[in-house]
């Protein structure tokens, strides 16, 4: 509240020279002790070349899956930074990348947005996941849907996030029927949590047993560094190695602007002035990386697929249970939130734009929509919003303008 206050004392003014826009950024940079990202504060930093080639190798595997149809690179392509470029992924039986897996209409749905990599395996992340599934606490302990005593068997948290595609059937476990060689679905049946984990372990161990066209290269390569089984704590370990030193963040145009080598245009430096004064946007974006690891509701509209009952999405509150946390999800970070739309965790907001309206005047949002059942159970969602979000202030059009130019240079 200090720095807020002190903030807004000193900004007071729209209409200022580039010289008083530096001097109110200085005090900002002051205030916040802002100083450019570390990208190469990472884990896994030690491992080998032969390690990130392996975890690369995983990445890019069929074999994982229950049909071996999906790899994980299906949801994570370069070409949409890291992220498969649709409003909610399609997993198993999908076909082609971007809207053609949408197109095409044959695969599984999975509920929501693919958040991009970019940066994850920075030791400033964490909490991973929209709802926090897998994430590490102030005290150190590791906790994910397979316990404290199994997630602490792997490296780290980032490793036991990488896992945890492998265990949904949506995404790469597939349909159990009658007719399937799906022999990871047969083993899992109705199976939860540290239960499922070792079916689908043990299936996979099994599979890179056969010497394939897609196991050959990964058997080789894992028999050179003395790995005897491919488990999936092992496979955890080596995709979180290939995340972290594959997926590294980049400087970015503020990076530089914060240790004095690049200049912002006027338009840019408004809109940083906005986003930590009037705007309150550091208030949950916080740190190096824009996020405060933590869980709140900007009251985004529920759309037509959830993970939970009545295809809702419950949020945080599907992994505490805990009434409060309704509707809460994961503060994502900023870096390069340019190139990865579309945006929310159900992908409901095509540009960035649209999202930043959304934090302070959800009724655009919601005034678009007719008048249906979805309409008239927005009150629960909308309830849910953080209270900070009521004293954001942007009022002018060009101020929301000057925002965005600044969120482009993150």
């Amino acid at each position: 509240m200090k720095q807020f206050f002190l903030i807004s004392c000193l900004l007071w003014s729209a209409f200022v020279s580039a010289d008083e826009l530096d001097l109110k950024l200085n005090v900002i940079k002051e205030l916040y002790e802002l100083t450019p990202k570390d990208c190469d504060n990472i884990r896994f930093k030690d491992a080998t070349d032969d390690e990130v080639y392996l975890g690369e190798l995983l990445f890019e595997s069929k074999t994982l899956s229950g049909n071996d149809d999906i790899a994980c690179i299906n949801c994570h392509l370069d070409e949409f930074n890291i992220t498969d470029g649709l409003p909610l992924a399609i997993g198993v039986d999908g076909v082609g990348k971007g809207m053609e897996r949408m197109d095409n209409g044959m695969g599984a749905i999975v509920a929501r947005n693919a958040i991009s990599l970019i940066g994850v395996g920075n030791n400033a992340f964490s909490q991973f996941f929209w709802d926090g599934k897998v994430g590490r606490g102030n005290d150190g302990i590791i906790y994910s849907q397979l316990g404290s005593d199994l997630s602490h068997q792997f490296s780290n948290a980032l490793a036991v996030a990488s896992i945890m595609p492998i265990l949904e059937r949506d995404e790469l476990i597939g349909s159990n029927s009658t007719f399937s060689n799906n022999e990871i679905s047969k083993s899992v049946g109705e199976k939860l949590y540290v239960d499922r984990f070792n079916a689908v372990s043990n299936v996979i161990i099994e599979k890179f047993k056969d010497n394939n066209e897609d196991t050959q290269e990964i058997i080789e390569l894992a028999a050179k560094l003395g790995i005897s089984e491919m488990d999936l704590i092992t496979i955890g370990n080596l995709l979180g190695s290939f995340v972290a030193n594959e997926f590294k963040c980049s400087e970015s145009l503020f990076d530089k602007y914060l240790k004095e080598n690049a200049t912002l245009s006027d338009s840019q430096k408004r809109g940083a002035i906005t986003f930590y004064g009037q705007g309150r946007c550091a208030s949950c974006h916080s740190g190096n990386f824009f996020s405060d690891n933590s869980f709140h509701s900007i009251g985004v509209y529920q759309g037509k697929f959830g993970p939970h009952s009545r295809h809702r999405d419950i949020g945080r509150a599907g992994v505490t249970f805990r009434r409060e946390d309704l509707y809460r999800f994961r503060t994502p970070t900023l870096i390069n939130i340019k190139g990865t739309p579309p945006y929310g965790h159900n992908g409901s907001f095509a540009t960035l734009e649209e999202v930043v309206i959304q934090h302070f005047n959800p009724i655009y949002t919601f005034s678009e929509m007719e008048i249906t059942d979805k309409f008239l159970d927005a009150g629960p969602t909308l309830d849910s919003r953080d209270p900070i979000l009521g004293a954001i202030r942007i009022e002018q059009e060009s101020e929301l303008q000057d925002l965005i130019n600044f969120l482009e240079t993150l």
